[in-house]
């Protein structure tokens, strides 16, 4: 990384930094260093993502969320076009400023004149001077892409009101190369409590998810999501959710205010033929540590719920329960092996971590077919987690091509007619190991007749399960 483009703008023509020694150091040196730690704690993904959205408060809050983000992305990249909501100034459209290059410590990175040129055309482009002089969204996003690539340029959009966020992407679209990035810059909920942000901001992410652009999405970059919300389906991509934390699981200690936090997330878009790769095959491994932590996680949990406590709130977060994906946790009677509890989700809405979490409460407190955990059987509980892969479905012309399809010990099943659906996680295989008498189980779970199975429709998942010893 040079800290000096040699093709970079006249003096005259630069945008300086804004916030450098505010949300980030000024020194060059520093600021290398402290991005490179951000992006050691990400990894690289079988494909780049062509979108990403980024958090873009100061760097000790949002960069570790960043950083897993921007780790993601591959050196070939030569323009990036950067899209952040104003902060300071009321306006209608998109502005683009009106120089030749950014400047941070690490340097400057000229605009790619022909897009921008080429947008300028749109009555709705606009160059408002005022709303990018301080402006702070956009300015952040760029030490990590010096700090990543070798040679790029940038086009750096600013959001004002938007009425029609699907002709703002047909408008950015045509600009779109095999080795273009768009990040989006975005936080999400500001200055709740801890507690109140993980709930709101859950539901803008899973509207994100769900590439629902009408949803309420509590985000300060909400122009800029919805406009990549429909760049992301011109393009056939699939969101995919690497981090989300607040300010209060991100800062230094000195700063973790619980009752004033602000949300960040980071999100990529990818290929949908390579996401359902990453969704059903992301979490086929887990090592040791990566279970004893989700253990570990989900003990706390219980213990916590059941004593009225908090919910745990972990600072080192392994990048296997960062991964979206379903997951159970069971509760057993240690003397006996018996059921006490079992809650899940089968398909993945929020980072693993935090479905162990939920579905550890829930197993305790709201199993219907139990009464609630107390604290006196707590040290008489056995607890064990499932992780799931994305549930995929399967079709079938004949009774024997259905079976022939399922794998016992190895498959859940989805089974679902009409309005009725039920589940069984691999481990029902121990109890039911033949094919047709599982199947007619997961019938009569689901409130079918019996013999429902064979006209029923399927999903099928694969479980990695362990427990405590």
């Amino acid at each position: 990384m040079s800290l000096f483009n040699c093709n970079a703008a006249p003096e005259s023509a630069i945008r300086r930094p804004a916030v450098a020694n505010r949300f980030y150091t000024g020194d060059p040196a520093q600021l290398k260093h402290d991005i490179e730690r951000y992006l050691a704690k990400g990894t690289k993904l079988s494909s780049t993502p062509p979108i990403i959205l980024s958090p873009h408060a100061g760097y000790i809050f949002s960069g570790p969320v960043a950083g897993i983000g921007f780790a993601t992305i591959d050196k070939s990249v030569n323009t990036v076009i950067l899209i952040g909501p104003s902060h300071h100034k009321y306006f209608s459209g998109i502005s683009i400023p009106a120089v030749d290059a950014y400047e941070t410590p690490l340097g400057k990175v000229p605009l790619e004149k022909k897009g921008v040129a080429q947008l300028r055309k749109s009555p709705v482009v606009h160059a408002h001077s005022d709303a990018h002089s301080m402006e702070h969204c956009l300015e952040v996003q760029i030490p990590f892409l010096q700090v990543l690539l070798n040679d790029f340029t940038i086009i750096p959009i600013i959001t004002g009101d938007i009425k029609d966020h699907a002709a703002i992407a047909e408008l950015i679209y045509p600009l779109i190369g095999t080795k273009t990035l768009v990040v989006v810059s975005t936080d999400l909920s500001h200055y709740h409590s801890h507690e109140e942000a993980k709930e709101i901001d859950t539901r803008s992410i899973e509207a994100i998810l769900n590439s629902n652009t009408q949803a309420p999405l509590d985000a300060c970059g909400e122009n800029p999501i919805r406009v990549a919300m429909y760049l992301a389906k011109k393009m056939h991509l699939k969101p995919k959710l690497l981090d989300a934390r607040t300010s209060f699981e991100t800062a230094p200690p000195q700063y973790a205010d619980k009752e004033r936090v602000v949300g960040y997330m980071s999100i990529v878009y990818l290929p949908e033929e390579s996401a359902a790769n990453q969704d059903s095959h992301g979490t086929s491994s887990l090592s040791e540590n990566d279970k004893l932590f989700m253990l570990n996680l989900a003990r706390d949990a219980l213990n916590k719920a059941v004593k009225g406590e908090a919910p745990p709130e972990p600072k080192e977060i392994p990048p296997a329960a960062l991964e979206v994906c379903g997951c159970f946790v069971t509760l057993h009677r240690a003397d006996n092996g018996n059921l006490r509890g079992c809650i899940g989700n089968i398909e993945g809405v929020k980072p693993l971590y935090q479905g162990i979490i939920d579905n550890a409460k829930n197993a305790a407190f709201n199993d219907p077919r139990f009464p609630k955990v107390t604290e006196e059987e707590l040290a008489s509980i056995r607890m064990e987690v499932s992780v799931l892969t994305k549930p995929m479905p399967f079709t079938y012309k004949s009774r024997e091509e259905l079976l022939q399809n399922i794998t016992p010990g190895r498959d859940g099943i989805i089974l679902s007619k009409g309005m009725h659906m039920s589940t069984f996680l691999p481990q029902v295989w121990e109890q039911l190991p033949d094919k047709v008498e599982f199947l007619e189980h997961l019938a009569i779970k689901a409130r079918l007749d019996r013999g429902d199975w064979q006209s029923a429709e399927y999903k099928k998942y694969q479980a990695i399960h362990f427990a405590e010893k």
